[in-house]
């Protein structure tokens, strides 16, 4: 009789993937196709050892810049490009100013090309029949490198791409120029399982999703791909990344933090500079009580209680369920989420209860009319609330505060610099310069925010050969337009952000916050933290404390008279 071996499956995330987190690319199509098909998976997490080598600390500062992160490897990649490569890292590094870990380039491109090769060479490539490589943000570089090293030494062997970073744009010049035989773009997990099928001769047809090389021929009919029912995913499978991880580091231990998924896509989709989504089909989510499920499974198989979710915001009904039944589990969750400005009040108190302790809030800009250039769907008084609501909660909020956004006026700019002041008591933002992501609406149609024309990024242009650099659509473009009135419009904002985070790393009093308040039933006691390191104290009393504890809710002058009319809106 004859026995055939099942189809074996290698599953690869590479640097600079966040080392003290598994892959739940790799995770969750392990255990989609081993639960849903006779193939078999490994997978492999290489960040894993670069970290090990480079230190923790420098493995992060580096995994923070996608530009330091892309230019050591194309340093390995294209070795005639070495020295743009390395103009490119000292540029970055300048930029950081304070942030910045030491970083000599030519040591630690010998040390990844070195632990390269021997990761390459460490396993019995021949055993697989496929392998793919989850491309994210910060990844493609390396990825490319890493196709190289094995295709070089075992050209036949097939290699799939997939991930955030593929986007059907890319399909087409990705396998002209590199030797990659498929990648897959969106949803990988029914697109995957069609192409291991078709690799078995088992004569499915192709998933939509899978792009082939000319090398390979299409292989098979190809068939619009089905939007999967999140419900029907398995829990992911991390038992790889442990493993290694506990090789690698049992002489200094760490906790990882386990990503798990809510949603896919996004419910809100309509900000003009985003182009997180542009391969899901559709927004979905999972049911509270299923999500509660696999926290609580993965947290007893794996002893972790810190979880970080990937969606691009949680699910407002599902959500709230969901932290009220990890209230009730009676177990010391920590929880990160990015979250809209309307996640606040009770119900930001009541996440924080089930274990939200920090959040990424789309912030983006302190200015109400670029909110609505933006299509943010907010106002700036709700930004300033979930800012409040997060700091009453004991819940640590970071939020990107977009600076040159094209198009931006000079009164725009001047309503973010008065802005700011309110916000000062408040966790400070992060000031992220406008890039342009392609295929994001600004990007659809850049003639309406004073773009002249898009261009291959200056960086990405040092960092690929010419002609590949000119074929390649790469999700960050560059552009012409109004970018030096721009710079300078913004200077005084960036500078004021900056002062702002130094006084809050710098501060004497971390105990406190910068305002509070006590209240005396019929007086209130405010503390007010100032940024020359005044202290102040105010004392409100009567009807003065009642419009203050009005104001706890996002309240204006016509509805505050309405609530006081003895008091006209000017006492007010």
């Amino acid at each position: 009789m004859t026995v055939t071996r099942p189809f074996r499956l290698a599953l690869v995330s590479m640097p600079w993937a966040i080392f003290n987190r598994p892959s739940i690319q790799l995770g969750a199509l392990k255990s989609f196709l081993e639960g849903n098909s006779s193939v078999k998976v490994r997978c492999f997490h290489p960040y894993l050892g670069v970290a090990r080598l480079l230190g923790r600390d420098l493995y992060h500062f580096i995994s923070g810049n996608v530009w330091i992160c892309e230019a050591l490897y194309s340093a390995i990649l294209f070795p005639a490009l070495r020295l743009q490569a390395g103009e490119i890292v000292a540029e970055e590094i300048k930029k950081e100013k304070r942030n910045a870990v030491p970083l000599d380039f030519a040591a630690v491109c010998s040390l990844l090309e070195n632990h390269l090769a021997e990761w390459a060479e460490a396993t019995d490539w021949r055993q697989f029949e496929l392998v793919g490589f989850s491309v994210c943000f910060n990844q493609l570089l390396a990825t490319l490198a890493a196709v190289s090293a094995l295709k070089a030494k075992h050209p036949a062997l097939p290699v799939v791409l997939g991930g955030s970073s593929c986007h059907p744009d890319f399909a087409p010049a990705l396998l002209r120029h590199f030797p990659v035989d498929y990648m897959i773009s969106g949803e990988g997990e029914g697109a995957m399982r069609s192409l291991c099928a078709c690799l078995a001769g088992e004569g499915e047809e192709l998933d939509d999703r899978v792009y082939c090389s000319a090398s390979r021929g299409p292989g098979a009919r190809s068939l619009p791909g089905k939007q999967l029912d999140l419900a029907m995913l398995p829990c992911p499978d991390y038992d790889d990344y442990f493993r290694e991880m506990q090789g690698l580091f049992s002489g200094e231990p760490f906790i990882p933090v386990v990503p798990v998924e809510f949603s896919r896509g996004c419910w809100w989709r309509k900000c003009t500079f985003c182009n997180l989504n542009l391969q899901w089909r559709g927004y979905r989510r999972k049911a509270a009580d299923r999500m509660t499920g696999d926290v609580l499974a993965l947290a007893g198989r794996y002893k972790v209680l810190d979880f970080t979710f990937t969606d691009n915001a949680l699910p407002p009904k599902e959500s709230a369920a969901f932290f009220a039944a990890m209230a009730d589990a009676g177990l010391d969750f920590h929880f990160f989420a990015e979250i809209r400005a309307d996640h606040r009040g009770k119900m930001m108190a009541a996440s924080r209860q089930g274990g939200l302790t920090a959040v990424q809030v789309g912030i983006e800009a302190m200015s109400n009319s670029l909110l609505l250039k933006m299509a943010k769907g907010v106002t700036v008084m709700e930004n300033f609330a979930v800012m409040k609501d997060a700091l009453a909660n004991d819940v640590v909020l970071d939020g990107n505060l977009i600076v040159e956004f094209p198009g931006s006026s000079r009164e725009e700019v001047e309503e973010t610099l008065a802005n700011l002041d309110f916000a000062f008591p408040f966790h400070p933002l992060t000031a992220a310069v406008f890039f342009l992501g392609h295929g994001s609406p600004v990007d659809e149609e850049p003639h309406r925010y004073g773009i002249r024309a898009r261009t291959i990024h200056p960086h990405a242009a040092r960092l690929f050969p010419p002609a590949v650099a000119a074929d390649l659509p790469l999700l960050v473009k560059g552009f012409r337009g109004d970018r030096a009135r721009q710079r300078r419009l913004w200077a005084p904002v960036r500078e004021k952000v900056r002062r702002w985070r130094d006084y809050y790393a710098g501060r004497r009093r971390r105990e406190k916050l910068l305002l509070s308040y006590r209240d005396g039933g019929d007086f209130l006691i405010i503390r007010q933290e100032l940024n020359d390191n005044r202290v102040l104290h105010h004392r409100l009393q009567g009807v003065s404390r009642q419009i203050y504890l009005a104001c706890a809710e996002i309240s204006d002058l016509p509805v505050l008279t309405g609530l006081f009319p003895k008091f006209s809106v000017g006492r007010i």
